[in-house]
């Protein structure tokens, strides 16, 4: 009999990198990052357990919500760049940025740890709760990440678990 932690565990670099070049299908160099400074342009994600208590956090910043985005969609890299420049992820890149998010919720997902499941995805521009701006910023049990996914650019993804 196995017994379930009431936390989940910080995936390994491999697997968020492994998962984020398949969804992709680019090359992802991922590289030691500083924790993302909180701006109302970020994206964060919130990952909840079955009973709806927040189990996890993942913090990209514009460039890689764009750049995550855009590659999943095989957009021009140039109407990705303009929607960097325009501070606004538009309608396609949103929405894939949105799935990228939801399948990152798999590297939460191992034996002895509680099923993981996207809640909500808080996009540049939106308010978010105190408390998950609050986890955002929480030094610990954290992953921080630069990456350049092959053919898009830069961005940079904080992970953060509870």
């Amino acid at each position: 009999m196995s017994i379930v932690t009431e936390q989940s565990p910080l995936p390994s670099r491999h697997a968020v990198r492994s998962l984020l070049e398949g969804l992709t299908g680019r090359d992802i160099d991922f590289r030691d990052g500083d924790p993302i400074p909180p701006k109302p342009t970020n994206t964060i994600a919130v990952f909840v357990t079955d009973k709806l208590a927040t189990s996890a956090i993942a913090v990209v910043t514009l460039e890689g919500a764009a750049r995550l985005g855009g590659s999943l969609g095989m957009l021009p890299k140039g109407g990705v760049d303009d929607a960097i420049d325009t501070k606004d992820l538009y309608s396609p890149i949103k929405e894939n940025c949105y799935e990228v998010l939801n399948v990152l919720s798999a590297v939460f997902n191992v034996p002895d740890a509680p099923h993981v499941k996207l809640y909500q995805m808080y996009g540049p521009g939106e308010a978010v709760p105190s408390d998950i701006a609050q986890l955002a910023a929480t030094l610990g049990s954290r992953m921080d990440i630069a990456f350049t996914i092959a053919g898009y650019g830069d961005g940079h993804l904080s992970l953060v678990v509870r």
